[in-house]
């Protein structure tokens, strides 16, 4: 199942940055796994697999478990297993006991009930759209802001999932020596890392640094006393 998850996730990033490019839609792919789980795993991997599917490969597909959950989460599903349940194919009836009936019957059964698919497949198809329609944020400065998926206005390597955590809790501060860095369970409560020019700047909640990528280091006392304290 691994083959037809790849290729679900893959048509829904042409539907979302309306490309048919690989690259951009493994890259697309690939922030979103970083996100969703906080574990990398590379465009190029993505892309290479992708190439090897399309191609009529007969190589097995193999994705890592944190890729695979994520990739189910991108396509809303709650979890792989949940993918797995939803998509297996049809099971044949056997009609080989049956009796037969007459053909007046069969006509006019048939019809009603392609119907009646139709109207439970397009209802869901309207649930589902407007439920997991899917939102985009951006770095502005000193925060996540949402934006609308617009590639001449943002790099797409800026542009990342929405999460609405990420929104409310995660901001670029300025601490002074007053800050409370801990709360009364010793929990920290403010995280460091350095930016692309050196410099070391703090965020208000556990995550990877907006410029770097890197995963941010939790405030200790030593660097209280030598870098805000001082």
């Amino acid at each position: 199942m691994h083959k037809q998850l790849l290729i679900k996730a893959f048509e829904k990033a042409e539907e979302e940055i309306k490309t048919e490019s690989v690259s951009p839609r493994a890259q697309l792919l690939s922030d979103f796994i970083l996100e969703d789980s906080k574990a990398p795993y590379g465009e190029r991997i993505l892309r290479d697999n992708y190439n090897k599917i399309i191609h009529n490969s007969e190589e097995e597909i193999r994705l890592k478990k944190h890729v695979e959950v994520a990739l189910s989460h991108y396509l809303g599903y709650s979890d792989y297993l949940d993918f797995i349940e939803k998509n297996k194919p049809p099971v044949k009836p056997d009609h080989s006991n049956l009796e037969s009936k007459s053909t007046k019957p069969k006509l006019f059964y048939k019809p009603k009930l392609f119907l009646l698919l139709l109207l439970f497949l397009v209802i869901g198809f309207i649930i589902y759209h407007y439920t997991t329609r899917q939102r985009w944020m951006v770095w502005n400065e000193n925060q996540y802001v949402e934006v609308q998926f617009e590639v001449d206005k943002h790099h797409l390597n800026q542009i990342k999932v929405y999460k609405e955590e990420r929104i409310k809790l995660f901001k670029k501060i300025t601490p002074t020596c007053d800050y409370l860095f801990f709360d009364k369970l010793g929990g920290v409560r403010l995280w460091y890392g350095k930016n692309k020019a050196k410099k070391i700047e703090y965020f208000t909640s556990l995550g990877l640094h907006p410029e770097t990528g890197k995963t941010l280091k939790p405030i200790t006392n030593y660097m209280i006393n030598k870098y805000i304290c001082k």
